[in-house]
């Protein structure tokens, strides 16, 4: 058993495995939880999360409504850390007012950006309407997570609760990997938050495609503020050898990235990774497209060449191409 905090006020806990993991392929986890000695406001409070993220084992983020992982409420607790670039699939048991919480009893899946776009509270890609059952009833509840490139979705007690498109490039090194593990907090209320038990697989993969040798190069602009996916506030265009270049491309700029081809000869696309979407709230290619570039359809990767220069951008059909949401990361060669 892990016990991430005791029933006791204004804690933070954390446990991750020692070494990183290899999560942007796929990966299923499973685990048993228990919620007692509730107390305090709520009673019983703040709840836990199952964590992505790429800080550190030591990582921990902030107490009571930040779970552990995101910033810590600054009216109640200052200036609190926060685990940037993580992604969490949260288990909140009390209503916070000021963090705008749809109820006491239910699940999301909150996103962090950079440490200077981070805020709070942390966004949340996707949260649960209702629940069967109360997640501090006291009893064992066995919870399911599957990521399957580019949908997490969350099973709980044997029934599907949850799905999201999630982008993990803000979380991932450049192996893919990222390290895995639990936060809880407690603030005015508090709870025992424990993890009965705990398995994590991820699939044989045999290919390489989703595995690329170049860096994520994207984190070095800001992500915008207003999205749910990290998208770029400008495209990054590097040279890395003749004729050769590595592109990440906002999935919301028209044609907002372009390398000089005084010839117009054709070019050669590779490691092409990331998800452009024009709705979030849908899945699959009624509302995204990746993780690898589909090559055609609403969201897929398109050029032209034109005035000695090739262009590139993600394929808009829906008339709101400043609203997409992520990025396109991706190597080119001129032939």
């Amino acid at each position: 058993m892990l016990r991430l905090t005791p029933a006791a006020r204004h804690l933070a806990g954390a446990v991750w495995f020692e070494r990183k993991q290899i999560v942007n392929s796929g990966f299923e986890t499973t685990f048993s939880f228990q919620l007692t000695g509730q107390g305090g406001l709520g009673p019983g409070a703040d709840g836990f999360a199952f964590v992505l993220q790429n800080s550190g084992p030591e990582a921990l983020g902030g107490r009571g409504s930040a779970g552990g992982f995101a910033l810590a409420d600054p009216w109640h607790y200052g200036k609190g850390p926060g685990i940037h670039q993580s992604i969490a699939v949260f288990f909140d048991t009390i209503r916070n007012q000021e963090t705008h919480d749809p109820s006491g009893n239910y699940i999301a899946i909150c996103t962090a950006g950079t440490p200077k776009n981070m805020r709070w509270p942390p966004p949340r890609l996707a949260y649960t309407r209702k629940l069967p059952v109360r997640l501090k009833d006291g009893h064992a509840h066995s919870v399911r997570i599957v990521f399957q490139p580019p949908i997490l979705s969350v099973h709980f007690d044997g029934g599907e609760v949850l799905t999201s498109v999630v982008e993990l490039a803000t979380v991932v090194d450049a192996q893919g990997a990222a390290y895995v593990g639990f936060t809880a907090s407690t603030g005015s209320g508090f709870e025992n938050h424990d993890i009965l038990s705990w398995s994590f697989t991820r699939p044989e993969v045999s290919s390489t495609l989703e595995l690329v040798s170049s860096e994520i190069s994207f984190l070095k602009t800001a992500c915008l503020p207003d999205r749910n996916l990290c998208t770029p506030d400008q495209a990054v265009i590097e040279a890395t050898s003749q004729g050769a270049y590595h592109i990440v491309l906002p999935a919301n700029l028209e044609w907002g990235a372009s390398i000089p081809n005084p010839s117009s000869r054709p070019v050669a696309i590779q490691n092409t990774r990331g998800i452009a979407c024009w709705n979030v709230q849908m899945l699959g290619r009624q509302g995204c497209n990746g993780p690898a570039g589909n090559q055609s359809g609403a969201g897929a990767l398109i050029t032209r060449t034109k005035d000695g220069r090739t262009w590139f951008s993600i394929d808009d059909r829906t008339g709101n191409f400043l609203d997409n949401e992520g990025f396109f990361e991706f190597d080119v060669r001129i032939q």
